[in-house]
């Protein structure tokens, strides 16, 4: 990280401490005004623990909800860009479209993307392909930091995304809302509606959105166009104005219905989500050709059905049974749009691949015995994956078993939990005719290791010390881990949404971590601050090195085969490797009310990386950054009220590429494009209101996203060697709530 930013963020970081501890007395005699900001202060959260809810500042994990107000006004097609004003969160972005966390370093298999508290399944190997939940349905959006794999097993070594939708509505009237959203930069629309109603005992809720958008656009700088393969080397981006080949159409449903009794409840959910999408590549005919743009699509389908129930026992035990059957269809083209993807269908060049999952869960709530109360569960798991075209991943079928005990103790000054985890965990890639590429053509596997099992023991203890009502003190001592998965293992083929052939590993061993982290928390009516230092130590980290060599795409001349850089159809060949690494990183947040009117917030993030075994920086790690916002709350004003204007600014550092194996770093060294970055800021600003009339309320949002439409690529952007970030975006929403 460049000196200069680095000054420049901690001189801010010290500007706001000030103005911190002078105000702090000030605002202390202020009325704890309630508004939806100062809510988040008292956020409730269920992710953390099976058998209660708490206070974000009572649980050792580190936690921050997103619901209400803040959470309409950042409501996005992009999960990752909804959460990335979250401390050690950050986007791995495709453009508008794609976007998924990144949790303190770590993102795809090793963050777990829950729906309703059950896994998801969405296929996570690529650096671009976002998890297949719609936010807007959700009625909260919980993130956990930290390895979370007592809870819920492998891929959270990172830490949980819990999307959660609205709880059965027992005993209310008909509500709802409608919803409209429009985006300047890319004509993107969403349109969306929620309704519920319930009985004493019986409830329904369902939710219905559309997305749509066009090409996202880019300032105007200079470019590379025109460039061939064997032009000069340059840092310069080869699209710029609108981006060939970003559009994308978006759809999702749901429906939920439950009863309620003095035996305890049953709830039944179903989930729909579809989304057709279109990636930017890019290919060049010769060596002294130019590059031009190639489109890749890819349609995704998700539907999810979820049955559990909360059944009461005598002496206060509970039985929790659960079921989530999960199909997820995903379609793609390497050099079709989606639109006319459908002449390659039944070819080598389409990959179909289909997976079908089912999660069984019973956990059994027990009172408490001496200071502890808690959950005993055992889960099992059922996947089976088909490839009926492609060559991309094998079929291949994922067993898996686990025990976990999860205690918790609730003293005066302490709160504590500690749990214990032990999986079995199997994936199959059968030797038959389907397999015939990986196995006779490819030679990635057969008899001898076409069957991994692995066997993991995880386990937590985590601990919140209450000094007084404003200051505590949290730690936590977890391990973690991630069974290597199909694709790790058996990949063998192009990869369109990356243009790179990728070749799995089938001797890789799990992934375990031990991570610590410990934080300082203050809180009062009108502040909320909170500092955490961790470190996450990985054995066999899983990353894909780029080989140094280049193989022929499919249709292209030597299809398949290494080839020259320079050659028709050329792209980069990538393979799995496992060494070891160490993540460790300075959180900071904090929030402050001066009085009614004025308030600000600040996120702070430093974070370093490092293969250890091999003394160098890690790949994909989010380069050091700060955010500053301050807000003005409005008096009322005839039928205006909750009226707040926001102005914000996020200062991100410069990062350099880790060499051959960071995604990416090949434009390091070609004719267009940069796998490093140079740090920069962006600038943001929102106002919102609630518009009262007799029954209904309509809330207005206006935000201007890149307000100076800066010309910048951000280290986690999948689209930094070909273009910049997005230009400048009015986004205009309303929501009528009846």
């Amino acid at each position: 990280m460049k000196l200069k930013t680095l000054s420049l963020a901690m001189l801010n970081v010290w500007a706001a401490s000030s103005l911190l501890a002078v105000q702090s007395a000030h605002a202390e005699t202020q009325p704890n005004t309630q508004t939806a900001q100062a809510n988040v202060l008292n956020a409730i959260t269920v992710s953390a623990s099976p058998i209660h809810d708490h206070e974000i500042f009572e649980v050792p994990s580190q936690i921050d909800s997103l619901n209400g107000t803040d959470k309409a006004l950042k409501d996005s097609g992009s999960l990752g860009e909804m959460l990335d004003h979250i401390p050690g969160v950050n986007n791995m972005s495709a453009g508008t479209q794609s976007g998924k966390p990144v949790i303190r370093g770590l993102t795809g298999n090793r963050v777990k993307v829950l729906s309703n508290g059950q896994t998801t399944d969405y296929q996570a190997y690529g650096t671009r392909h976002l998890p297949n939940v719609d936010p807007y349905l959700a009625e909260r959006i919980e993130v956990i930091r930290g390895p979370q794999s007592v809870l819920y097993g492998s891929e959270a070594m990172g830490g949980v995304v819990n999307v959660i939708q609205a709880p059965i509505p027992y005993g209310q009237d008909a509500s709802g809302e409608f919803a409209s959203e429009l985006n300047t930069n890319n004509g993107e629309t969403m349109f969306g509606a929620k309704v519920g109603a319930g009985s004493e005992k019986f409830g329904i809720t369902a939710g219905v959105s559309t997305r749509k958008a066009d090409n996202f656009s880019v300032p105007n700088v200079d470019s590379s166009e025109g460039a061939t393969p064997t032009s000069a080397l340059s840092d310069k981006p080869l699209f710029v104005g609108e981006v060939p080949f970003t559009n994308f159409e978006n759809r999702s449903a749901n429906i939920g219905v439950g009863f309620q009794d003095d035996w305890g409840n049953v709830e039944l959910r179903y989930t729909q989500w579809v989304s057709k999408q279109n990636y930017l590549g890019i290919e060049a005919d010769s060596p002294t050709s130019e590059y031009e743009a190639l489109g890749t699509g890819q349609k995704l389908q998700n539907d999810e059905m979820q049955l559990k129930a909360e059944l009461f026992l005598d002496n206060d035990w509970v039985l929790k049974p659960s079921w989530t059957r999960t199909k997820n269809l995903r379609e793609a083209s390497h050099d079709l749009p989606f639109e006319t993807m459908a002449e390659d269908k039944g070819t080598e060049e389409y990959l179909d691949l289909l997976v079908e999952r089912d999660d069984y869960k019973l956990a059994i709530e027990h009172p408490k015995v001496g200071d502890f109360e808690g959950e005993i569960g055992f889960e099992v798991t059922e996947k089976q994956q088909t490839l009926r075209s492609g060559h991309l991943t094998p079929s291949a079928d994922v067993s898996k078993r686990a025990v976990y005990l999860f205690e918790e103790a609730d003293y005066d000054k302490w709160l504590i939990q500690f749990g214990a985890r032990y999986d079995w965990h199997s994936v199959n890639a059968p030797i038959n005719d389907a397999n015939e590429h990986f196995i006779d053509e490819l030679q990635l596997f057969d008899e001898t290791n076409n069957e991994r099992d692995f066997k993991i023991a995880t386990g937590s203890l985590g601990g919140t010390y209450r000094f007084n009502s404003n200051w505590s003190l949290a730690a936590n001592l977890a391990t973690g881990f991630r069974a290597p998965s199909i694709f790790d293992l058996y990949a063998g083929g192009e990869h369109g949404g990356v243009q790179a052939y990728q070749i799995g590993n089938p001797d890789l061993k799990e992934e375990t971590s031990i991570n610590t982290d410990l934080s300082l928390r203050w809180q009062t009516n009108n502040t909320q601050m909170v500092a955490t230092v961790y470190q996450n130590w990985i054995d066999n980290y899983i990353y894909l090195v780029n080989t140094g060599f280049y193989r022929a795409k499919e249709g292209a001349p030597s299809e398949g085969e290494r080839v020259d850089a320079s050659a028709p159809g050329a792209i980069v060949e990538m393979q799995a490797e496992q060494t070891n690494a160490l993540i460790r990183g300075f959180e900071l947040s904090v929030y402050q009310r001066f009085n009614t009117q004025w308030s600000a917030d600040l996120a702070l993030e430093i974070i370093d990386g490092q293969d250890t075994s091999n003394n160098r920086d890690l790949p994909l790690i989010p380069a050091n950054n700060l955010a500053i916002n301050g807000h003005y709350q409005f008096a009322d004003y005839q039928e205006l009220h909750n009226q707040k204007l926001s102005l914000g600014v996020k200062l991100v550092a410069s990062q350099d590429a880790a060499g051959l194996y960071e995604p990416f770093s090949q434009f390091d060294n070609l004719p267009i494009g940069t796998g490093s970055t140079d740090g920069y800021a962006v600038w943001n600003a929102s106002y919102v209101t609630d518009v009262k009339f007799d029954k209904q309320t309509l809330q207005l949002g206006v935000k201007v996203q890149n307000l100076f439409d800066t010309a910048y690529v951000d280290f986690l952007n999948t689209y930094k060697g070909l273009t910049l970030n997005p230009g400048r975006n009015v986004q205009l929403t309303a929501r009528m709530k009846f």
